[in-house]
């Protein structure tokens, strides 16, 4: 039988037994009826998945026996991917963050865009934040990862664009979805795109409406490639997911893989 598994800011492994975040506690108490001497799977956040037995649970507080740590076998892309999102209604938003953990991606960015109908800023921003970081917390649960992707907010696509200025980690393949405009596909992208010298890869998805005339520019001029994810109008949730499918297959773990030095 698989053993559940959760994810936690920290395991304190050294003291043997710990008590669990209170939140935690309570799904497993109230949620899950767990019971003491069941075996729980823990994700610290950092790369390292522990083996724990419940040895208490008491109201609202759930306590854990270290057993040892796990050597699963790591399921983290090998290409480290950045996704820049256009800020969308909150479904829209939730599905994305979990179907891009899902697939792989390292840096989930976001920003408002033009066409966007919702702010990013403030309290709400930092609560937006919060979420879409337990969401991601729980899609490594499923999935199988190990470390969910880092989360940063940026004020607009000014703002995000500049965060690729004067980058020396490497020759960074930049893309972004186009819809209605003459564009090739990701394919045509990856045949005149020479893969050893790929170190990452950025792609950007405006929201729904897509992305204004100004802001196709403004990427363009930022060395990212316009291309195209087909003839049908996708849904934005949808469109990501095609984006993301299409990068891991042709330069990520979906397809031949991408080779590391």
């Amino acid at each position: 039988m698989t053993r559940r598994r959760f994810f936690v800011d920290q395991v304190v492994a050294d003291t043997g037994s710990f008590d669990l975040p209170p939140r935690l506690s309570r799904q497993l108490e109230s949620v899950l009826r767990a019971r003491a001497g069941e075996s729980i799977e823990l994700l610290d956040g950092h790369g390292s998945a522990w083996e724990c037995v419940i040895t208490g649970i008491r109201r609202g507080s759930v306590t854990v026996s270290v057993v040892g740590k796990l050597d699963r076998p790591a399921c983290e892309s090998p290409l480290p991917l950045t996704l820049g999102v256009g800020i969308a209604r909150p479904d829209t938003m939730d599905l994305i963050v979990r179907q891009a953990t899902e697939m792989g991606v390292s840096r989930l960015a976001v920003f408002r865009a033009v066409r966007s109908q919702y702010g990013l800023s403030g309290k709400p921003a930092e609560k937006k934040k919060e979420r879409w970081s337990r969401i991601a917390s729980e899609a490594v649960c499923q999935c199988g990862r190990k470390v969910p992707p880092e989360i940063i907010l940026f004020e607009d696509l000014a703002h995000f664009l500049t965060s690729f200025d004067d980058d020396p980690a490497g020759y960074c393949l930049k893309i972004f979805a186009l819809e209605r405009e003459p564009c090739a596909g990701p394919k045509s992208l990856a045949e005149r795109t020479a893969r050893p010298t790929i170190c990452r890869i950025a792609a950007a998805l405006g929201p729904e409406g897509g992305w204004d005339n100004s802001e196709s520019s403004a990427l363009i001029t930022a060395g990212f490639e316009p291309v195209s994810l087909g003839p049908r109008t996708l849904r934005m949730e949808t469109a990501a997911l095609a984006l993301i499918s299409s990068i891991q297959l042709l330069w990520g773990d979906m397809g031949e893989g991408l080779s590391h030095g």
